[in-house]
């Protein structure tokens, strides 16, 4: 009998985003909470969101979508 490929377990994240002021202009920044461990990082782009949320085992078989593609609802 063939076993069930592992999973991660269900997460739930906390995302906050800002926009900051510099001499340089705006930029945005963020935060991101993982729910069950209370574990949480500032990031400044995406790839750095998309980190935190791997080491929780999620979103690991990415396939190198568009930023369109990402955000896309419809």
């Amino acid at each position: 009998m063939a076993e069930e490929p592992l999973r991660p377990p269900n997460s739930t994240f906390v995302v906050r985003f800002w926009q900051e002021w510099s001499d340089a202009g705006p930029r945005w920044r963020g935060r991101i909470e993982h729910v069950q461990s209370g574990k949480n990082t500032v990031f400044l782009d995406f790839q750095g969101m998309l980190g935190f949320m791997r080491r929780f085992g999620v979103m690991t078989r990415d396939r190198g979508w568009t930023e369109e593609e990402r955000f896309d609802n419809g």
